[in-house]
Formats: structure tokens, sequence, C-alpha cells
């Protein structure tokens, strides 16, 4: 007879959970540099076993820590222990005998820092006096405050060199910066814009000609005096309300500036140094973080055991040393991470970086995740809201290595701009098809419409 009694066992099971330490670097490693700028200032606040401390001592070009002699120890040691650790995909923190209290991170930089940081490696030195002049002299909004004569007398110096310092700040700094009033901020923007692929035909002309005439909302005389349609117009001004703003550090409803959020500034570098294309993950080398000396030496006191210490004291310093040491140890995982993918990306994307877009690869963050032995969501994170400065000097997002689709797209904008008489769609699908490029004619018509490209019937 079958035995219907209920009863209750144990069963062993396994359950794969993450640590608090693996959670706290993936929070880490899918911040934007604002944002990990903002997280290190919490930290600081919070915890006073971290501290930021001025440095004088050589660094390692690669990781930012300071070097013993000409060699850095801590990457030779640290590249065995981060591909370990990866493998068991495990964050923990270091143990204590095998923790240096010089541990050194650089911190996020600011605005200004970041601008005469830039400004200083691309001019001569005889410029430099001239780019610090000009970023003290913009307003909160962005703006250049006072005009090029007046700043030329102040310096001593020709207008014109002014005038070439402050196109390069326009250039490099954030869009739109350096301008001296909101007519001139759009136009740089667009330029900005048009290097990146996103473009209206006729924005240009209207914001340069017609300015006035468009804060009045006189369509139809623009429309008349360049001899394009109303809803030609229409779609321009569209196009400006959705990708250009009028001051190049816009404050909020809360009184924030834009220059703590919202402009862009390159979490890696690609440069050819020697022949060869190198990455630099962008951090500041002026200030470092590093776990307070004193604490360090007082926890060493209270592993020891020595009797001059409480035990609210050393429950005190175990908190706070060990959560400085795995903020550290996360922030190095971080740089590591992206600096491996950047130099991946090198590998793979050589010719997009050298060459332009037109020469850029199929890739997939899952094709780097296997390459580096890393799970997929860890490039997808270590990726999220970042920007690679490339070779050109253009600032670009991470994603752009994985879109495929911005070669079609250059050709697409070249085809259209150089085209004698209107090209519809299905005249491009079939160029692209000569070319060697299978592309399906609403895929033409999607890019067209994300590049601001209005259809043959309105050209």
């Amino acid at each position: 007879m079958m035995d219907m009694s209920m009863g209750m066992n144990l069963l062993p099971q396994q359950q794969m959970k993450a640590s608090p330490a693996l959670i706290a670097l993936n929070n880490m490693l899918v911040l934007s540099t604002q944002e990990l700028q903002q997280l290190v200032q919490t930290e600081l606040e919070d915890n006073p076993a971290l501290e930021q401390a001025e440095s004088d001592e050589a660094l390692c070009s690669r990781c930012g820590r300071p070097l013993s002699g000409a060699t850095c120890i801590y990457c030779l040691h640290e590249d065995m222990k981060l591909a370990e650790a990866e493998r068991d995909d495990s964050s923990a923190a270091p143990a204590d005998d095998e923790f240096d209290p010089l541990l050194a991170i650089a911190a996020p930089s600011t605005l200004r820092e970041s601008l005469e940081r830039d400004l200083h490696i691309s001019l001569p030195e005889a410029d430099h006096s001239i780019a610090d002049y000009l970023i003290g002299s913009l307003d909160e909004h962005g703006f250049l405050d006072g005009a090029l004569d007046e700043l030329a007398d102040a310096l001593r110096v020709a207008p014109e060199q002014i005038e070439q310092v402050l196109l390069k700040l326009q250039d490099l700094a954030p869009a739109g910066i350096g301008a001296r009033n909101v007519q001139e901020c759009l136009l740089i923007q667009i330029d900005r814009l048009e290097r990146q692929g996103v473009s209206n035909p006729h924005l240009r002309a209207i914001i340069r000609d017609h300015w006035f005439d468009l804060g009045e909302h006189r369509y139809g005389a623009i429309a008349q005096a360049l001899g394009i349609s109303y809803d030609d117009v229409v779609a321009a001004r569209d196009f400006m309300r959705q990708y250009l703003r009028p001051f190049p550090l816009e404050r909020t409803n809360d009184g924030a500036s834009s220059a703590d959020t919202s402009f862009v500034l390159p979490d890696v570098v690609i440069r050819e140094e020697n022949g060869q294309l190198v990455a630099e993950v962008v951090e500041s080398r002026r200030f470092y973080l590093r776990l307070n000396p004193l604490y360090q030496e007082l926890a060493q006191s209270a592993g020891r055991q020595q009797h001059n210490i409480s035990a609210e004291e050393r429950e005190h310093l175990s908190v706070f040393v060990t959560r400085a040491r795995l903020f550290l140890t996360n922030m190095r995982q971080r740089r590591e991470t992206i600096r491996r993918i950047a130099e991946f990306l090198i590998e793979r994307q050589e010719a997009y970086l050298r060459y332009g877009v037109r020469h850029l690869a199929p890739l997939t963050r899952a094709e780097v995740a296997a390459a580096l032995g890393v799970h997929e969501s860890t490039v997808s994170r270590a990726t999220a809201n970042k920007y690679v400065q490339i070779p050109s000097k253009a600032i670009v997002p991470f994603s752009h290595f994985f879109t495929a689709s911005l070669s079609i797209k250059d050709i697409i904008q070249e085809l259209i701009a150089n085209e004698s008489t209107p090209l519809t769609d299905q005249d491009i699908v079939e160029i692209l098809r000569d070319r060697g490029m299978d592309v399906a004619r609403r895929t033409v018509t999607k890019y067209r419409g994300q590049l601001g490209i209005l259809p043959s019937t309105l050209r």
C-alpha cells in the first residue's frame, strides 16, 4: 500500500549569490565620471579612514600609482591577481598583509582642471597663460566674458593669438563653451554634431543668416529667403530644440550647473605614441585617495592585540579601515577593467581609430567579454555612460565601437550631401548594393531619419 504520510526533510542545494563586495564593484563600474566624482566626495566625507592628499611622487602612466624606481611593482602583481579574481568572479578586498597603505587612486577632476589640462597638452607653452586667462573669463553659463580686443590688451598679445587659443578651447571643451553669445554657441554645437554624423541641412543657414527672424517665428520669411518650404524651417526648429541648448553650461531648476553633470569629458583617451595606439584611463594626476596613515597604524596595533585600544575603538577601526580598503580596491578594479576593454578595442577597431568611421568593424560586447574572460554584463557596465577621445580628438561614446551601422550612416550622409538630384531611399539602397552592402530600404529610411535628413520630396 502506498505511503501517503507527510514529513520534513533537509536537502542540500547550491545557490549562487553575489557578495556585497561584488555588488559594490558593479555599482561603481557603471558610474559615469561625474557620478564617480560625487561618490568619491561622499566617501571622503563619510569615512575618516579614507583621505585625499597631494603627491609629488613619480606615477605609473598605466595605473596612476607611485613608482618604485622605474618599475611599477603593483601592475606586475595586480595583473595576475586581477585575472585570477575575474575567473573566480570575486572582488573581495585583499587581506591585511597584502594591502599597501600607499595604494593611490586618482580622483576625478573638476571642469576647470580638465580644461586647463587639455589645453596645456594641445597648445605650446607660450599659449598656456592665455588659455588659463580665457578659462578664468568664462561666466556661469560658459560664455566668454569680454571682447577679444579687451582680452588682448589685458594680456598684451595680438587678438589673432587670442582667437587661435579660443578656437582650441571651443573645440576641446563642452560644446558651445567659450562662445560670445547664444548664436555662436548654437553654431559651435552644430559643428560638433556634424562631426558626429548628426545634422540638419538648413539649420546652420537659419541661425547664421536669419537669427532674428527665427526669434520672431517668421518661418515663412525664412523659407522664402532660403528657397525652402515652410515645413523645412519647422523641421530645423524641431531639430534645434532636440539637439541644441542655448547655454553651454545650463542651470537646472534647483540651481545646479551642468558644469557638474551634463558636459562630456572623456573617460579614456586613445592617442598615438611612436606609431602605436595606446589607451589611458583619464583621471586627475594631482590628488590621490589613500588609507589614512594614522588609521593604518592603529589598525595594525589593534591586530597585535595591544591593551591600550578598547573594544569599541577596535570595532571602529575595523569597520572604517575595511570599508576604505574595499573602496580603494574597487576603484582600482574599475580602472583596470576599463583599461583592458579600451586596449582590446584598439586591437579590434584600429582601422576605425586611424582612418575613420567607414572602417568600423562589427563588434559586440559579448565578443569583448569572451576575449577578456569576464561576464558580458561587466563590459556593459564598464562602457555605459562613458566616452572615449580618439586620435582625431573627437569624443565619442563607447557605444560607437559596437555600432557597425555608423559606417552605413556615414555613407548615406555623404551620398545625400553630394547628390545632384534628390536621391530616394530606394536609390540609396541600390547604390549601397553596388558597393557590396545589402541594406533594406526601411533601414535606410531609419538611418536617414536618425541623421536628421529629410526625405527626397522635401530636399
